[in-house]
């Protein structure tokens, strides 16, 4: 902002240090007026009364001048005083003094600040105005002492040398003056100067003196925009509503902050003729006093409505160059790339990296050659037209051949050779004939990809009537990228022509019907085959792939060609999609044979993908279900049968289905096994089961909880700190009635993490049981491991140990081995007295079962502990015991 500031003016006081103002004030005024008296007033001093000194006509002129007419009633005090001094009268003392001060205040009158700069300014009228002031002065005293009664002529021989010494004095002391007069025109004229330069640049400027009387003074350019105020605050309604206020606020602090020295804005205003225009401000305080308030405030304007405009521009083009589906790129006059939009890359299949500062490859020599233009005459009609147009056939990135229509024009400099082209890239098929764009395949005469989808739709509406099935095929030539490279572009298209003729032939037809072929791109064909089963398309896929088994041969070559294809399929209407997800669907059969090791033919299994669309929509469903609260916990109890004490609840999922009712988890839990959906319900099943553990210990019912943990949940990677986190919203005691029940093979599945998230969890107070022992393949060493504090045996070892020894051997054996390992163990599956009878024979008092007590809601937990405690079971092995 500092070259925008207006150069610093000499006589601008202002501006300056304190020290400096109080210098050059004590030189300019008083000791100036001193010296002028001392030096030239002498002699009338000497020779005249001290009122011709104090009150002098130079003095008082001097004073008037520079201080204004509000110093006129102190120095009529003075001249008064003065008057008295000397002996005269009230009344003649206060005419002297009238006399005396008369011509100084004329002339101030007619010196003052509304008058003419130049008048001001002027040295010679500031002396003549001396003399003037000394004669007035001088007529005025005559007249009072001829009213008094003095001698005519006695009175002028004494004036005249009165009068050459006023006249003297008064010169002697406006001298200064007017040098301060000289150098404040200097500054002012410096200051329009600049001023008029700001004007003829397009920049306004105005500067406001905010103390005393506030004024301004505006250039023309500010004036023409939002005309001359004295108050700073008044243009400010000019702006645009939306900007007033952040400018409002910048200035405000700019002058109440003396850290401040200028700001910077962009806006809106809205100038004299009505319209809106945009403006940078530019603001500094010129001045502040000793308390840090701004004493001179200057404003820049500058119109930036071409710049916006331009910026616009510039963005708008932008915009342009990367949206357009051309092709566009910048080259240089050796036709090096400069830039590139992401349509010219997609075109040619290479990334915008490799591109730059290399040779744009539709113009390399060879590319130009094949095509059958000369590098020398493009270079040429470049020169002589600053345009040049053709077609060239090149190899895109990815292998493939492709025809590009070029634009290349140039770019005038305003000076000198042109330093850029612009190069524009289409696909040279837009450019063919018009049967071409229609839908036809230049080489090979056969629809293209859209023309294909058309037919297909004609295809798929026969069907729908006629009631015969569609095969939908997709077929890519296996190897042909190393074929084309081994044999060059032209033995390449040879090929293609060969293949499209040889399946053409192999299409069957009929007066009412034909199969359909098209070519997609490159070496990538589409089919659309009738048949009535899928055992009849299978067959005719194998017939295709053995017509293109057998050898090609090339002109000009005697070497036959071994080539094979890969094709996927899919069946309309057993695929009841549209028509180009079908060619979609036969895309994804076609990358599943390269994968598996091409030469065959596959179709698209539309069970598999129904399956996971039902998945998928199941998954919805459980979702909504975990949305809408439609998910309960029940509670199963588990008992010490031998002491007919309850020891804690299982948490079992249902589902309360608005339609079907309440449902177990073999309904819904098999779809959410592996999935995100299925952590975030397990987080939400112990979430419940903490929060109704602490109703229930509240309500004086200590029950153990425990909670089933599935292997994705547990083994996902923040398991241990969530479990944390739900248990830090609770009371302690919550966590030392906590249980949670991991299955045999997801604990073993990684024994080292297992092990390590156990101890962590074991140091929160929850305690571990595994679920549904001896059904896996436990390795005694790795459970050794596992800080596990209760083994269950799985129901289907107890539902049948009264009937089947080996049964009953394993249940126990897994009894035996939990007291080898120090921890308890629990039955699943008791479901009579008979079963307890026979688990309490051989150590194990505890189970739980449908023979005990079904699930039950949370609600019924408590009256059937009680219950169970008065009722007994199972009966002749009951003890009284007495509840905790």
């Amino acid at each position: 902002m500092d070259d925008l500031l207006p150069p610093p003016v000499e006589a601008d006081l202002a501006g300056l240090p304190f020290w400096r103002r109080a210098a050059s004030r004590a030189v300019g005024l008083p000791a100036g007026a001193g010296l002028g008296y001392l030096l030239v007033g002498s002699p009338i001093l000497l020779q005249a009364s001290p009122n011709y000194f104090l009150g002098g006509t130079g003095l008082a002129l001097a004073a008037l001048t520079w201080l204004g007419l509000r110093s006129l009633a102190p120095l009529l005090l003075a001249a008064f005083a003065l008057a008295l001094l000397q002996g005269y009268a009230t009344e003649h003392a206060l005419l002297i003094a009238v006399a005396e001060l008369f011509g100084p205040t004329a002339l101030a009158l007619l010196f003052r600040p509304g008058a003419s700069t130049k008048l001001r300014d002027s040295i010679a009228w500031l002396l003549l105005g001396g003399v003037l002031a000394a004669l007035l002065t001088q007529t005025a005293l005559l007249i009072l002492h001829a009213s008094q009664g003095g001698d005519g002529p006695a009175l002028l021989r004494a004036a005249w040398p009165d009068l050459a010494g006023r006249v003297t004095a008064t010169i002697a002391l406006l001298l200064p003056l007017a040098w301060l007069a000289r150098r404040a025109r200097a500054g002012r004229y410096e200051s329009s100067q600049w001023q008029e330069l700001l004007d003829q640049s397009g920049g306004g400027c105005c500067e406001w003196n905010l103390s005393g009387t506030p004024s301004a003074v505006a250039s023309t350019n500010w004036q023409r925009w939002v005309g001359e105020d004295r108050s700073w605050q008044v243009w400010l309604d000019k702006i645009h509503p939306l900007d007033r206020s952040s400018v409002q606020g910048q200035l405000q602090d700019l002058l109440h902050k003396p850290e401040l020295q200028r700001v910077e804005a962009t806006f809106r205003l809205r100038v004299l003729l009505g319209d809106w225009q945009d403006f940078r401000l530019q603001a500094q305080v010129l001045q502040r006093d000793g308390r840090g308030r701004a004493q001179r405030l200057l404003c820049l304007l500058h119109d930036v409505a071409w710049q916006r405009s331009s910026e616009e521009r510039q963005r708008l083009s932008a915009h342009l160059f990367q949206q357009l589906h051309e092709g566009l790129a910048v080259v240089d006059p050796q036709w090096q790339l400069v830039d590139a939009n992401p349509s010219y890359c997609h075109i040619l299949r290479v990334e915008r990296e490799q591109l730059l500062k290399r040779v744009a490859l539709p113009l390399t020599s060879a590319v130009l050659l094949d095509s059958g233009h000369d590098p020398a005459a493009v270079r040429e009609s470049l020169r002589s037209l600053g345009l040049w147009r053709g077609l060239v056939r090149l190899r895109r990135g990815d292998g493939d051949i492709c025809a590009l229509q070029l634009s290349l024009t140039t770019v005038d400099e305003a000076s000198g050779p042109p330093r850029y082209h612009v190069l524009t890239v289409s696909d040279g098929r837009s450019q063919r004939r018009p049967d071409a764009q229609a839908g036809q395949d230049e080489l090979t005469g056969l629809p293209n990809h859209r023309e294909l989808l058309r037919l297909l739709d004609e295809a798929m509406q026969t069907s729908q009537r006629e009631g015969f099935m569609l095969c939908v095929c997709c077929l890519d030539l296996d190897g042909f990228r190393q074929l084309n490279e081994r044999h060059g572009q032209a033995g390449g298209d040879q090929l293609i022509h060969q293949v499209a003729q040889r399946l053409q032939g192999a299409l069957r037809s009929a007066p009412q019907w034909r199969d359909l072929m098209a070519r997609l791109d490159g070496d990538e064909f589409a089919l659309i085959l009738r048949c009535r089963s899928q055992d009849e398309a299978q067959r005719a896929l194998e017939r295709l792939l053995n017509v293109l088994r057998a050898p090609h041969v090339l002109p000009g070559s005697n070497a036959p060609l071994t080539l094979t294809a890969s094709i996927g399929a899919t069946l309309y209407p057993l695929d009841s999609s549209d028509g180009e997800t079908l060619v979609r669907h036969a895309t994804q059969a076609l990358h599943r044979v390269k994968r598996h090791g091409r030469d065959a033919a596959e179709f698209f299994d539309t069970e598999k993908r129904a399956r996971k669309e039902a998945q998928a929509l199941a998954l919805l469903r459980m979702q909504e279900a975990l949305d809408a609260q439609e998910l309960r916990l029940y509670y199963q109890p588990k008992v010490d049968m031998r002491r007919a004490k309850v020891l804690g609840m299982e948490a079992l999922l249902r589902w309360q289905h608005p339609e079907r009712g309440l449902l177990a988890p073999a309904h819904f839990l098999p779809v959410l096994e592996g999935t995100g959906l299925g952590v975030r319900i397990g987080d939400w099943v112990i979430e419940q089961a903490l929060k109704q553990s602490a109703q229930w210990l509240a309500a004086g019912l200590r029950l153990d909880v425990s909670v089933n943990v599935s292997a994705r949940h547990l083994q996902s990677p923040d398991f241990g700190q969530r479990l944390q986190e739900l248990l830090g919203r609770h009371d302690p005691l919550v966590a030392h009635h906590l249980m949670l029940e991991v299955l045999e093979s997801a604990a073993l599945a990684d024994v080292d993490a297992t092990h390590a998230l156990l101890q962590r969890c074991r140091r929160l107070g929850v305690r571990f049981a595994l679920d549904d022992f001896g059904t896996g393949y436990a390795n005694l060493t790795y459970l050794k491991r596992l800080p596990v504090d209760v083994l269950k045996i799985d129901r289907s070892f107890v539902q049948n140990m009264l009937a089947d020894e080996q049964d009953r051997a394993i249940v126990e054996g897994v009894v035996k081995l939990a007291r080898s390992f120090s921890c308890g163990v629990i039955a699943e599956g008791v479901e009579s007295p008979a079963h307890a009878q026979a688990l309490m024979k051989l150590g194990c008092d505890e189970g739980q079962g449908s023979g005990i007590a079904s699930a039950m809601p949370a609600e019924e937990v408590a009256a059937w502990v009680q219950g169970f405690v008065r009722g007994g079971w199972p009966g002749p092995v009951r003890q009284p015991v007495t509840v905790d």
